[in-house]
């Protein structure tokens, strides 16, 4: 079966690379396969542990339950040394980078009642709440322990076990087919683009999972058990490649009671009460994190690296201890929870269930090992048969030190030759384009000496006139207009003005401009309009007229990302007494900020640039539209950005020369025309929401890129 499921696996590898995406169908039949496994587990739960602990005396229970926790304890403190031996792999160089999120991190905590406490057995059961059956299924063993007439009970109980047992053998002989449809469904879609340092953690993951599954595992339990190494191995290969190729440990759980009873019967020591604790065992320790979580830290320690964020020994220690307790729920929870412990980027998280995608068969695989693991030595700790050697156990130690060393030695000088350097900070965004380049333009980047007179007449016949509209823009202003490291100008509003400057039928020149001189150039013709995402704030009418908004502008808090909690609860924020928040070149929300925050202290700042740059006169927080704040988060991940609780919106608009009511009415009709004929929308879905990365290309594959059968 073995060779079975290997074959189907590599055929369904090279069927995906052949033929690409056409092949993403058979991920049905895989999930179909996937389901087929499943039908049996749940039922073989209730059943292996009722039985298993109903037959058992209370002796025998508190014995299992002592010596299958220091096992797996035991088990827990090698995977915790293990993980943080691998990080020192981690090479030393400048490791910041960048990774930013198209949406909002939004892990959701599961109800825990509903997980672990079995209200309704049937609701548990139906929702897949594994805990919470388990739990069900410990308590009625251990009432039928103290029930003297509980043999037909447990006959029944047995006889389902069995049952289960034969259609999941059943089901296991198309183990090939699924396994084929899975791999050719995976290899056919499943791409890595733009990895970068990211390598660094996905093959440490890698190194140490095949390092652990193919020694530091299999001869654990060959030192503490006298088995071979080479049977222990062979023994429980169909599960392990079982759910590597799912990425499900939960669908081998009855293979893997099976494949431990077999195991222990071929050594003497199979019976009665070293089943039952496999068969309590297998399900029980499903609950409990396993090496396939614990790997969860990896990733962790690989984030901090990642962003540059120094972890000392207290850290070690918190993410060691606190992490494993928050692995007993759900690592969508727990992951996010130790990034904001140790303050790390929030968006780490995003990257998390990116790289999950290729480490997640891995995971599934260690999991499923370790429940192997725990099982053998706590069923044979159980019945005193464990058979500790020094010298063997010195061996083994010795050569799994010697493999770590070996392993992390390799792996640093592999990071330190081909692990690129960090690119510098402004080139973040730098192959972001316009979605359209309809017109030649020329871009100014200096500012213009400011002319004392004022240009006289209707700002659209000097335009039409002259045949050249120059625009006002903001030349750091995400993601409304900014210049590349290329020296391009691209933003929304730089696709707005060349819409402008075709219906006009002019040419196009894009002006620098500071807000303090904003009024006087719009007045002296050195500009004929500003488009950067300008709101139209009261105080700003003093020197501009304002065309009507065209867009609708989230207003929002950006802060280092480890304080948005702080900046989420409005009662938390009241009450803190050394706030300072960063104002850009408007009054308008000072008082407003005074009144909901008595505490707090203003400070105004030039650009938002400043108050990342070292610039921020001391801010803990920068008012910005949610537009703009993401832009920047992207570019600096240290921080993030937090939208006001109220939805306040603020109105972006396009200023003209103070008092040219025909250029305002000009502006406001264009902007409908713009509104009615979609162009408004596209470009907000393009820039504001994230449509400006790159368009996702079909997979290579041999069909497409080499023989040219299909497009």
């Amino acid at each position: 079966m073995s060779g079975r499921i290997l074959v189907g696996l590599v055929v369904g590898i090279l069927t995906g690379l052949f033929f690409g995406e056409l092949v993403a169908d058979l991920k049905v039949l895989g999930d179909i396969f996937v389901r087929l496994l499943q039908i049996t587990v749940l039922p073989y739960i209730v059943a292996s542990l009722i039985s298993g602990i109903g037959r058992m005396s209370m002796a025998h229970a508190r014995q299992l339950a002592v010596r299958g926790g220091l096992v797996l304890l035991f088990i827990w403190i090698m995977a915790l040394v293990l993980i943080f031996t691998a990080a020192l792999a981690f090479p030393s160089i400048d490791a910041a980078s960048f990774f930013g999120s198209a949406a909002p991190v939004d892990p959701r905590q599961p109800n825990l009642y509903d997980l672990y406490l079995p209200a309704n057995i049937f609701y548990s059961l139906s929702n897949n709440f594994v805990p919470a059956v388990v739990l069900f299924s410990i308590l009625v063993g251990i009432a039928l322990i103290s029930i003297e007439e509980k043999d037909s009970i447990l006959h029944f109980f047995d006889g389902i076990a069995k049952t289960m047992s034969r259609i999941n053998n059943i089901v296991v002989q198309l183990t090939p087919y699924g396994i084929f449809a899975i791999a050719a469904a995976a290899s056919g879609t499943m791409t890595i683009e733009e990895l970068g340092r990211v390598q660094v953690y996905l093959v440490t993951y890698v190194c140490l999972a095949v390092l652990t599954t193919f020694w530091i595992f299999p001869g654990l339990i060959s030192a503490l058990s006298g088995i071979p190494f080479g049977e222990v191995f062979r023994t429980f290969r169909d599960p392990l490649v079982t759910a590597f190729a799912t990425g499900n440990q939960f669908v081998v759980l009855p293979q893997i009671a099976a494949s431990c009873k077999q195991l222990l019967a071929r050594h003497g020591a199979g019976d009665e009460q070293t089943d039952s604790a496999v068969d309590i065992l297998v399900p029980v320790s499903f609950n409990f994190p396993s090496l396939g979580k614990l790997l969860v830290l990896l990733f962790v320690l690989f984030a901090a690296w990642f962003t540059d964020v120094e972890l000392d020994a207290a850290n070690g220690f918190f993410l060691a201890s606190a992490g494993l307790l928050s692995l007993f729920g759900s690592i969508n929870v727990a992951v996010p929870y130790m990034l904001d412990a140790l303050r790390i980027p929030s968006d780490m998280f995003q990257l998390f269930l990116v790289t999950g995608i290729v480490v997640g068969r891995f995971g599934a695989m260690l999991a499923a090992l370790h429940i192997i693991v725990l099982s053998i030595l706590g069923a044979l700790a159980m019945s005193g048969r464990l058979r500790f050697s020094l010298r063997l156990f010195t061996r083994y130690l010795l050569l799994t030190f010697m493999g770590l060393v070996l392993m992390v030695a390799a792996l640093r000088v592999y990071f330190e030759l081909f692990v690129p350097p960090p690119p510098p900070r402004e080139e973040v965004l730098a192959n972001v384009e316009l979605s359209s380049r309809w017109i030649p333009f020329e871009v100014s980047t200096t500012l213009p000496e400011i002319t004392q007179t004022q240009l006289s007449g209707s700002r659209v016949d000097h335009i039409l006139h002259s045949g050249i509209l120059q625009v006002g823009y903001r030349p750091n202003n995400l993601p409304c207009s900014y210049i590349t490291p290329r020296g391009e100008l691209v933003g929304y509003d730089v696709e707005m003005a060349q819409a402008l400057a075709v219906d006009l039928e002019v040419e196009l020149e894009f002006v620098p401009f500071e807000y303090d001189d904003l009024g006087r150039m719009l007045a002296a013709g050195d500009i004929d309009v500003a488009m950067s995402c300008i709101a139209s704030l009261p105080d700003r009418f003093a020197y501009a007229t304002f065309s009507d908004p065209y867009l609708t502008l989230r207003l929002g808090f950006v802060m280092p990302d480890h304080e948005r909690a702080l900046f989420m609860d409005l009662d938390k924020l009241r009450a803190k007494t050394d706030l300072t928040i960063a104002l850009v070149s408007s009054h308008y929300h000072e008082e407003r900020l005074k009144h909901l925050l008595p505490n707090v202290s203003i400070v105004m700042l030039e650009s938002a640039e400043d108050f990342f740059t070292g610039r921020s006169q001391g801010a803990d927080a920068m008012v910005l539209t949610v537009e703009e704040g993401s832009a920047y988060a992207y570019r600096y991940p240290q921080y993030t950005v937090v939208g006001s609780s109220r939805e306040i919106g603020i109105p972006a608009s396009y200023p003209v020369p103070k008092g040219d009511l025909e250029m305002m009415q000009f502006m406001n009709n264009w902007i409908q025309l713009k509104r009615l004929d979609g162009t408004i929308d596209a470009l907000y879905q393009y820039w504001m929401l994230g449509g400006a990365a790159k368009q996702k290309q079909p997979r290579w594959s041999v069909i497409r890129d080499v023989l040219g059968w299909v497009d």
